[in-house]
């Protein structure tokens, strides 16, 4: 969610996802959140395009030693420090882009709602005094079903934290028409929606703790019991979903998290073509017949590791740093290409707008993309590119995932090199 703030709506009106805004008391809370957010998935967005080249190097550090060779224990401590850094990031950009994967379904909430509460039952220590009260009322509606169940595994955590000496929780999950007027105010385009409300009486907060309980980092529990990242990534997954979310506590007297989000029955067009998507091409890939690879990226360590890992693949690799460039590459050698690898996000020339032009040349030529930029891998910027839709590598990806990639959505050169599976 990258939400502008437009200093000259009337009435102190924020402009929210969709066009509609908050009004009231909510404004200076959603305002003060969107800054934060943004400059935190800026700085996580940077920090992942440095993971590929950490993971990356190690691989192929790793595929170079022998399993009793002393080098490979500090290989695979570097490779656990970065995998650590990597789940971190991810639960950043989750908490600062939930855009970034976005794939609603029409899905049967309250089923979710009670396997994630009997999932979190199950966790509870024998001993544990915590008393689970639920009401759920049948719930279809069109969401992320796995952005939804972080939402309610981060509530419930904070529910555990909150009922350290014991204490009651309750869940409710019902249907609502609210008033035209507070949908507005709540920055929300509809008024038929579900409540999912969970309250616990707990220690509660103060009202210092209230005001800034929504921050990326804000948490007041042991370092080691959380980044603090668990009620931002609550209020932009409901966000991004057009609904909104309500804190309510007093010290010693418990809190309440309530949500209201859209009911809708109409399903989005599913994105295709990402690794690791539900749904991807089902196109047989064409057969190569050349093992000339054309990767072009503006990171020049990025472009170094999978240069390497794609010549040890046994494929003849031309690189270029940005769109431009690789399109002169492409026209220089305009016969016998395997594939094109690129980037989106660069400058002089997108990877977008590059493989519109070589398509122009070669409309059935494999070309996998790779981004970790939210707005160059939008559903609306992808289409430009028609059908069929190249294959989307989220970074930080790993070496032997892009080389996953090449095998099961484009297929193998001639000389059958690929058998030798390097780069895992």
């Amino acid at each position: 969610m990258n939400t502008a703030i437009n200093s000259s709506s009337p009435s102190g009106i924020l402009p929210m996802p969709g066009g509609i805004a908050c009004a009231g008391p909510l404004r200076e809370r959603e305002e003060r959140l969107e800054s934060l957010k943004l400059l935190a998935g800026h700085l996580a967005h940077d920090f992942n395009n440095f993971l590929v080249p950490i993971l990356g190097y190690v691989s192929l550090i790793k595929e170079d030693l022998a399993p009793d060779a002393p080098g490979r224990q500090y290989a695979t401590a570097i490779e656990t420090a970065a995998r650590r850094t990597e789940g971190l990031l991810d639960a950043v950009l989750l908490a600062t882009r939930p855009q970034r994967r976005f794939r609603p379904v029409l899905t049967d909430l309250r089923e979710l709602v009670e396997r994630e509460m009997n999932a979190w039952m199950a966790t509870l220590p024998a001993n544990a005094r915590i008393t689970l009260k639920a009401d759920l009322a049948g719930c279809s509606t069109v969401l992320d079903p796995a952005q939804w169940r972080n939402v309610i595994q981060q509530l419930l955590f904070n529910v555990h934290f909150a009922l350290a000496t014991g204490g009651t929780v309750t869940v409710t999950l019902q249907p609502r028409t609210l008033p035209a007027d507070r949908a507005v105010e709540l920055g929300m385009a509809a008024s038929t929606v579900f409540e999912l409300m969970i309250h616990d009486d707990g220690f509660g907060m103060s009202p210092a703790v209230q005001q800034r309980a929504f921050e990326p980092f804000f948490s007041t529990r042991p370092k080691t019991q959380g980044a603090g990242l668990g009620l931002t990534i609550v209020h932009s997954v409901v966000r991004l979903h057009g609904g909104q979310v309500l804190l309510d506590s007093q010290e010693d007297a418990g809190t309440t998290v309530r949500i209201w989000s859209p009911i809708t029955q109409t399903e989005p067009v599913s994105r295709t073509g990402e690794v690791g998507s539900a749904q991807v091409r089902r196109a047989a890939p064409r057969p190569l017949t050349s093992s000339k690879v054309l990767l072009v990226d503006d990171d020049p360590l990025v472009l170094e590791v999978i240069k390497t890992c794609l010549q040890r693949a046994q494929f003849e690799v031309h690189v270029a740093m940005d769109g431009q460039e690789g399109l002169k590459l492409y026209r220089r050698h305009a016969r016998n290409w395997a594939l094109v690898i690129t980037d989106l996000a660069m400058p002089v020339m997108n990877g977008i707008d590059m493989v519109l032009q070589i398509r122009q040349l070669e409309p059935d030529l494999e070309v996998i993309l790779v981004s970790g930029d939210v707005e160059a891998s939008s559903q609306e910027n992808l289409a430009r590119l028609g059908q069929p839709q190249p294959t989307l590598i989220r970074k930080p990806f790993t070496l032997k995932g892009l080389m996953e990639a090449i095998r099961t959505h484009v297929g193998r050169h001639s000389s059958g090199s690929l058998s030798r599976k390097p780069c895992n």
